[in-house]
């Protein structure tokens, strides 16, 4: 087997590639040969140290892979050898030709779904999936999604559209055309100072039902835009300055019933089945469409320097 291991937490530059002996299913388990392997933003705070509260290195970044069964463990009846299934691997491990993962953990895959495809429905399309209801989005409402051209950000604007909201993106420049493409009605550069100014002019009095924010700066432009029981739900932390909360916005989110809080996926399991049978369901009937760039699992290591450079959209994944 091939694997991608960081040596040591640091930049990109810490990522090799590793060959061992391939491993065999245990009881309860399944040895999946990988066909696909997702990246994610987490996966650069993995290789960087902090992932999870006592990180260790070296370790393999990764948290979904997309594969066939190759050998069933002991005790497992629920797959034979030759299935297509997706697994979700919480403590890393993803970056590899081949892996054990708990029988239990394993989800069966469409055989005719591409397995990029179905690799970007994993965490990046039940994370957006379930943002949305955590939301309450429904017909009607705006919804403003951060980092829109990303994984998680144009899955969760073909969603939230398909719903009947209407979408308020915020991508650079450069990335606002693939972003309209995928449905959002009206798009905004975040790098320029005063972009929640014509936003707060299309929602006017009703303001934003949802903000779908991987940024994590509570100093935003976006809370004024807020409306009445709004909710604002962060699911990732991209930025490193300007994250106090001014106490001057305490007594507005109070008056306006506003909920501000964090999602991980984590604490969701229980939902993955449901959510994941809705995701294939709209891919098949083309409600969501969905942009993938392949690497060879060699090039792990350019892939999160594009990533971090935010020059990446839609989902990319490793192919051994």
């Amino acid at each position: 087997m091939k694997y991608i291991e960081a040596s040591q937490f640091g930049g990109p530059e810490v990522l090799h590639l590793v060959e061992a002996m391939t491993p065999e299913a245990s009881e309860g388990t399944l040895l999946i040969e990988t066909e696909a392997a997702g990246v994610n933003y987490l996966d650069t705070t993995m290789r960087a140290g902090f992932y999870g509260e006592n990180p260790t290195a070296p370790l393999t970044p990764g948290l979904e892979v997309v594969g066939l069964v190759k050998s069933v463990g002991k005790g497992v009846t629920e797959f034979k050898e030759g299935d297509r299934v997706a697994a979700m691997t919480t403590g890393g491990g993803g970056y590899t030709s081949h892996i054990v993962v708990p029988a239990a953990n394993a989800i069966p895959v469409p055989s005719q779904m591409d397995a990029g495809m179905a690799t970007a429905l994993l965490v990046q399309g039940i994370t957006a999936h379930l943002l949305l209801e955590e939301a309450k989005v429904k017909a009607g409402d705006f919804v403003l999604i951060s980092a829109a051209a990303g994984g998680v950000g144009s899955l969760a604007m073909q969603i939230a559209k398909a719903k009947g909201a209407t979408v308020l993106a915020l991508a650079s420049a450069d990335k606002h055309d693939s972003v309209k493409a995928l449905g959002a009605q009206h798009v905004f550069d975040y790098n320029t100072p005063g972009w929640s100014k014509p936003v707060g002019d299309i929602v006017g009095s009703h303001g934003v039902q949802a903000y779908i924010d991987s940024i994590g700066d509570l100093a935003s432009e976006a809370l004024p835009l807020l409306g009445h029981a709004a909710h604002w739900l962060i699911f990732g932390v991209r930025s490193t300055q300007g994250n106090a909360l001014g106490a001057e916005h305490l007594w507005p989110m109070i008056e306006k019933n506003i909920t501000l809080r964090g999602f991980n996926l984590e604490g969701s399991f229980e939902h993955f089945p449901r959510a994941l049978a809705d995701l294939f369901q709209w891919v098949s009937d083309g409600t969501l469409k969905i942009d993938v760039t392949r690497y060879p699992l060699a090039e792990a290591r350019k892939v999160h320097e594009i990533l971090e450079a935010r020059q990446t959209t839609g989902k990319i994944v490793l192919v051994p």
